[in-house]
C-alpha cells in the first residue's frame, strides 16, 4: 500500500477535519453494500469520513478490514469517527 508523505497528510486531515460523516457503520458492519457505497464516494472524492460503533475493539476491527477492502489509508481517527483517503495509484 502507498504512505503519503507527510505535507499530502497533512492537506487531506484539514480536509477531512471539517467534512461531516459520509456513512456510518451500522449492525450489518460492512456488509457489500456499505463497501459498494464506500467505493462510490471513494471513486468520485478519494477520501470518506465514517462513523463507527462504540465498541472499541470492533472499532480497530472494522477501520483494518474497510482499510484492506478499498485500498483507503487511515488519515485519522478521533472517538467513533474516521477519516479515510485513497491515493491515486
Amino acid at each position: 500500500m502507498v504512505e503519503l508523505s507527510g505535507k499530502k497528510k497533512k492537506q487531506v486531515r484539514a480536509i477531512l477535519k471539517t467534512r461531516p460523516v459520509d456513512l456510518k457503520i451500522g449492525k450489518r458492519g460492512l456488509s457489500h453494500e456499505f463497501i459498494r457505497e464506500c467505493s462510490k464516494i471513494l471513486a468520485k472524492e478519494r477520501m470518506i469520513k465514517l462513523g463507527l460503533p462504540a465498541d472499541k475493539v470492533l472499532r480497530e476491527k472494522l477501520m483494518d478490514e474497510f482499510s484492506q477492502e478499498t485500498a483507503a489509508l487511515c488519515i485519522a481517527k478521533v472517538g467513533k469517527t474516521a477519516a479515510f483517503y485513497q491515493p491515486d495509484e
